[in-house]
């Protein structure tokens, strides 16, 4: 489903029944409960603690998941703990949580089709069953008796499984998919981002000035989505409609990103043309906001091809970083840096969240990998923006936000996670504050809250994902129809 080269790819026919989202549910950093995180979120909590290690990492802080978040056959845990189990024990425990929201009983799983994505998941450290085995022994657990599917495309893997699951309902193959992604620390992941030097030596911030590279994370995610035809037939919660995908490839190496922005542009492009949405119609994007200083920057040029800077109108009071949107040129060791998929709003200024300032969390680097190019670069790469960091901002456009400084760069898993806030923030129009970001980079196009919530107006949202090798996807959410909000299915 990727894209050669540039190209982009979308599923399905415009036109078509759009797939719900009957549930969700996610083991994060910060806890387990939807609105528990998404709450802690809200007022700038994160989940960044120490990890203590014997390697000489750049940073010994993560965003790792809390005690017993595995459960009682999650073995040893913590990021030096039994991989496989963890793996196994996190992926089953969140994908029954997300069945049991969507109404499904253990005698309701039968032929639900799983699609599970991940980085590595637990064979970056050591040999063991192959990613589609302990995959289906997640689905066998689950109480699917299908044959699942398992995906790897790095930090895309989240959002592929979802954009592969909903082209499989398209195709009829299925008409409910249990769509997740897990990925947990292992002493390799952190030894290799430390040595690629994309880690952060202090905190990660996204579209800051100041960002030098992200701090890892650990999550599992999951979301129940059917077919319209599926979700009526049973009156199924709703927590929000999944109604466009699409993928692209940089096509340019294993880490470089484009700096152009082309390429992942191109994939929120097909989203919206398979949606038969224009960027007007976005009212939020969650970005990849990774905190490398390439992949930020790439992301930002990315966004600015869709909603141009001169488009801007200095009239709103939450601010982003304004300019061309210029990327540095993608040679020799930059910092990565991620770019966001943006979407363009609806009119007018948007009001500013009650959700009050930002909150103090607990300990656990949270970053982002960053996607297709993530090596650094010299501190001449980062453009210089405002002493204050607020630049002319768009009084039209779409609200951008991003997680990664709060809950780590959970690799493969990020995809589904970051959905999922889409899907809250489409619920409650509003976005958590960008953690730790003080001054937004210059020629970033689109407003950014920074230090609280931020309300978001009307239209839908898109969720955009960069990864190593060059995949770029995008989903496109909608808030749930009118009268079939989930009522505790997903929550």
């Amino acid at each position: 489903m990727s894209g050669a080269g540039v190209g982009a790819v979308a599923g399905a026919e415009v036109g078509r029944a759009p797939l719900h989202v009957s549930a969700a549910a996610w083991a994060t950093a910060l806890g387990t409960g939807l609105d528990e995180v998404w709450e802690q979120l809200l007022v700038g909590r994160t989940g960044q603690g120490e990890a203590p290690s014997a390697e000489p990492l750049r940073n010994h802080r993560v965003a790792a998941l809390p005690p017993g978040t595995a459960g009682d056959e999650g073995g040893d845990e913590g990021p030096d703990g039994d991989t496989v189990a963890r793996h196994l024990a996190v992926a089953t425990a969140t994908g029954a949580r997300t069945l049991a929201g969507a109404g499904l009983g253990p005698d309701d799983a039968g032929d639900v089709l799983v699609v599970i994505g991940t980085s590595l998941g637990p064979h970056a450290d050591r040999p063991g069953p192959s990613l589609y085995d302990w995959v289906a022994e997640a689905a066998r657990r689950l109480g699917s008796r299908r044959e699942p599917v398992a995906l790897s495309t790095a930090c895309s893997s989240g959002s592929d499984a979802i954009a592969v699951a909903a082209d499989l309902l398209t195709a009829g193959v299925a008409e409910r998919c249990l769509v997740g992604a897990v990925d947990l620390l292992t002493p390799n992941k952190r030894r290799g981002h430390s040595r690629l030097r994309t880690m952060s030596r202090g905190e990660p911030r996204s579209f800051d000035r100041d960002r030098d590279g992200m701090l890892l994370g650990e999550a599992g995610g999951f979301l129940l989505l059917e077919t319209a035809a599926s979700a009526e037939a049973r009156q199924a919660p709703c927590l929000g409609l999944l109604t466009g995908w699409g993928a692209s490839n940089n096509a340019l190496g294993p880490t470089e990103p484009d700096a152009s922005g082309t390429a992942a542009a191109r994939a929120v492009r097909a989203a919206l043309d398979l949606a038969g949405r224009d960027p007007a119609d976005v009212a939020v994007v969650s970005t990849h906001g990774t905190g490398t200083v390439l992949n930020d920057a790439a992301e930002s040029a990315g966004l600015a091809l869709l909603w141009p800077p001169a488009q801007a109108a200095p009239d709103s009071a939450e601010g982003a970083g304004a300019g061309s949107g210029a990327a540095p040129e993608p040679g020799g060791g930059a910092d990565p840096g991620s770019a966001r998929g943006t979407a363009a709003g609806t009119a007018g200024g948007v009001e500013t969240g009650a959700g009050g300032g930002a909150g103090t969390g607990s300990a656990t680097a949270a970053g982002p990998r960053s996607v297709a190019g993530d090596l650094p670069g010299p501190a001449g790469d980062v453009a210089p923006s405002r002493a204050d960091g607020v630049g002319p901002v768009s009084g039209a456009g779409p609200v951008a936000f991003a997680t990664k400084g709060a809950l780590g760069h959970s690799l493969g898993a990020t995809g589904v996670v970051e959905a999922i806030t889409v899907l809250l923030a489409l619920r409650d129009r509003r976005v958590p504050p960008v953690p730790h970001l003080e001054r937004v980079m210059d020629g970033f196009p689109l407003r950014l809250p920074v230090g609280r919530a931020l309300g978001i107006g009307d239209g839908c949202g898109l969720s955009q994902t960069l990864g190593f090798g060059g995949f770029n996807t995008c989903l496109l959410l909608e808030p749930a129809p009118a009268g079939r909000r989930a009522e505790g299915g997903g929550r």
